[in-house]
């Protein structure tokens, strides 16, 4: 057995962490940003890519300094992996693949594995492409090759030499000691892919180490297309699978069996391996006739060579670049520290992007991003579709999940409208799954609709709850249901008490504006104490640089006054219709675009105000567009000459904000959280609430004055970078988070 010092590994561990990539440049740009998340000591990052160019130089020019790198001219996974092996300066050696996300605790959970100096090997579980499902937990191979997927248990039984079957770790979770790798040669290079690291682990057995499957330390496997698999997650590329697995069962036989045996086992795989093929090409259609056909010169090939090289017993291992001392120094990857520590926060919505998505949404997803880019560990808990899955995203860890009964129960019969219930039990159960893995110090969770309710009622994680506009405040534009008894006695009074209690008892309260936070106190009486609560402006980022999608060009000379917003008569749409006639019939030349969801009922719970405006005055220079992408949004922001925004009341006015990135004049109303955005004849005009004739004059005013409309734009501009920048309301979000994980552990 190699000579080892175990005792410098426990007390002062370095790791090198290596990834092996090829073709999948946007896959690694991500893998390096999550790597900034992980807890544990010291480690440093090696990538080896391939020959591919798809932009990878300009991704590895980005961290220049920061990571190490080499270059394999051949896509052979076992050699890249073996100038990993000889760029690694660590005791410990962890492999993850390109498109493999590791969890936070990763490093944390396997080291402890080390502590026991007979362990050269250990590794976790892996997460398959949803994330949501395990792709491996424990596994066993035989000396022929064959896998065992089915255990429960870690195969710690087999860890003896010469042993038949012996565990083996998954390539894009497992990590081992240099020494031991240097002393084994590394990687046998005449695995391109599949069967290298079960190869790896057989050799590991045989010189006398143990090999440890953890019950954690997550990798979560995107089982990305690559130039082996195709989008469908099929392989194309068959020979190095049958060559190999001829190839494993040969070199790895010390008279376990006959080669007989070996044979026929080889057999019987190449029939299923030609049955997968003719599924893909006869019924899924996702291979086609001449994938067929070069599976048969495949098959020929690859008992040709496997035979040849197996019986040869002459292993392709490359000491020679493996030297035991590393061939360049220890370099520390720099991770994301913020001030204070790393804590663990979980935000709440139940629309995220992609696709299109309301206010909260938007400001949820740019305020979860910004808090990660500070360092934290951040996870958004959403709606899903089709299936559950779990994805990192820009720095955030985002789960989807689908809609379903839940198993949790209501604490009091009927209190809770039933799909309220279910929506925030289910947050809660998948909250719970991630507190299994690693400590949440804190959720975060908009007041609508009571998304953070089962979490309070639960009590065992501190909750923020973020005030917009609630339902006693909409239900004031909604005639209709608040004059529905069955609905007001159903839904409206259940919901409205939940919003008192969520109040009353959550940990803390972050309230976007002065304004919501003095009116909700005051319409449902509960005192929002300065301890707990903070008044932080929503800020957003700078979208002004990402790409847009424009609306469809005006005649030149045109002038486009835009709305965005959902067309309710909260938003003041209403309003907004009754002087577009009139406007358009005096200025010949203006257009008006309305942007946003039009299918809502009007006053009378049934016609739209989209229906009902065309109906009575159809005109060609007004266009209502629905709801629209991010893209198209970014669109509309940047063609206008002048943004409308006439709600009755908004908690804060967060398109107000978008529209002065943009460097565009606004009209808002006087109402709510808008007047602590909009500056008076400085960034823009304020209408009276509901008053047609105010907001008539207001457009007016901006159609007429063209430099008034620069002045207000350039000026709405400079606003935003002085109070509403996104970076200043992750800090003071983060800061009211940690209060509140504090005053709960207190």
């Amino acid at each position: 057995m190699y000579e080892n010092d175990p005792d410098r590994i426990s007390l002062d561990p370095r790791i090198s962490i290596v990834i092996c990539t090829d073709g999948r440049a946007e896959a690694l740009a991500n893998n390096l940003h999550c790597l900034q998340f992980l807890d544990g000591p010291e480690y440093e990052v090696c990538v080896v890519r391939g020959p591919t160019e798809d932009g990878i130089a300009e991704v590895l020019a980005k961290w220049e300094g920061r990571i190490k790198v080499a270059s394999n001219p051949e896509r052979n996974l076992s050699a890249s992996r073996n100038l990993g092996i000889a760029l690694a300066a660590g005791d410990i050696v962890a492999f993850v693949d390109d498109d493999g996300m590791p969890e936070q605790q990763w490093l944390v959970d396997l080291l402890p594995a080390f502590d026991d100096p007979q362990v050269a090997a250990a590794g976790g579980i892996v997460m398959d492409h949803t994330g949501a499902r395990e792709q491996y937990l424990y596994s066993s191979a035989d000396r022929l090759g064959n896998a065992d997927w089915q255990r429960k248990t870690p195969a710690d039984e087999y860890n003896f030499p010469g042993s038949y079957n012996f565990p083996y770790l998954q390539g894009t979770n497992a990590a081992f000691r240099r020494d031991v790798l240097v002393a084994l040669g590394g990687f046998d290079e005449e695995y391109e892919f599949y069967l290298d690291e079960t190869d790896l682990c057989c050799r590991i057995n045989d010189a006398g180490w143990k090999i440890r499957q953890l019950p954690n330390a997550a990798v979560h496997h995107k089982f990305l297309p690559s130039a082996i698999r195709s989008p469908d997650r099929v392989t194309r590329v068959r020979y190095p699978v049958l060559k190999n697995k001829l190839y494993f069962s040969l070199v790895n036989n010390r008279n376990h069996y006959s080669v007989k045996r070996a044979v026929e086992d080889m057999l019987f795989f190449v029939r299923g391996q030609e049955a997968d093929v003719r599924y893909h090409v006869e019924t899924s259609r996702l291979l086609s006739q001449m994938d067929l056909d070069v599976f048969s010169v495949d098959e020929e090939r690859a008992w040709e060579v496997g035979l040849k090289r197996g019986l040869s017993n002459s292993r392709r291992l490359m000491a020679p670049i493996l030297p035991s001392r590393p061939a360049s120094s220890f370099l520390p990857f720099a991770r994301l520290t913020p001030s204070g520590g790393r804590n663990t926060f979980v935000f709440l919505s139940q629309e995220y992007p992609p696709g299109p998505v309301g206010g909260v949404g938007r400001y949820i997803n740019q305020l979860a991003r910004a808090v990660a880019a500070i360092g934290h560990n951040v996870h958004v808990l959403t709606r899903g579709h089709e299936h559950d899955r779990v994805d990192f995203e820009d720095g955030v860890w985002v789960h989807r999940v689908v809609s379903r009964q839940s198993s949790e129960m209501q604490p009091e019969e009927g209190t809770i409208p039933a799909h309220i219930w279910t929506h925030s039990a289910l947050m809660l159960e998948e909250l719970r799954r991630l507190a299994q893995r690693q400590q949440v110090d804190a959720v975060y969770a908009p007041i609508w609709d009571c998304e953070g309710a089962a979490i309070l009622l639960d009590d065992c994680f501190p909750l923020v709850t973020g005030l917009q506009t609630t339902l006693h405040f909409w239900l004031e534009s909604h005639d209709h249901h608040r004059d529905d008894l069955q609905f007001m006695e159903g839904f409206a009074k259940p919901m409205l008490a939940l919003e008192a209690r969520l109040l009353r008892d959550s940990a803390g309260i972050h309230a976007i504006s002065k304004a919501i936070r003095r009116d909700i106190s005051r319409v449902y009486d509960v005192a929002l104490e300065d301890g707990r609560t903070a008044m932080v402006p929503l800020g957003l980022e700078d979208f002004s640089a990402l790409p847009d999608v424009p609306p469809a060009p005006l005649p030149q000379g045109t002038l486009r006054v835009v709305f965005i917003g959902r067309l309710e008569r909260r938003k003041g749409i209403d309003v907004l219709l009754d002087v577009i006639p009139s406007l358009l019939a005096r200025y010949p030349d203006l257009h008006f675009d309305i942007v946003g969801n039009d299918n809502i009922p009007g006053p009378d719970g049934k016609t739209t105000y989209r229906a009902a405006f065309e109906a009575a005055t159809p005109t060609a220079r007004m266009t209502f567009h629905g709801e629209v992408s991010e893209e198209q949004l970014r669109g509309f922001y940047r063609a206008c000459d002048i943004f409308v925004a006439p709600s009755r009341f908004e908690s804060f006015g967060q398109v107000l904000v978008e529209a002065m990135i943009y460097g565009k004049p606004v009209i808002a109303c006087r109402a709510g959280g808008m007047v602590e955005i909009v500056e008076p004849e400085y960034t823009g005009l304020l209408a009276e609430p509901g008053d047609s004739v105010s907001l008539e004059r207001c457009l007016e005013r901006l159609v007429a004055e063209v430099l008034l409309r620069r002045s207000f734009g350039e000026a709405g501009r400079r606003r935003y970078e002085q109070r509403f920048s996104v970076e200043a309301a992750a800090h003071g979000v983060v800061a009211l988070l940690r209060q509140a994980s504090r005053a709960t552990t207190d």
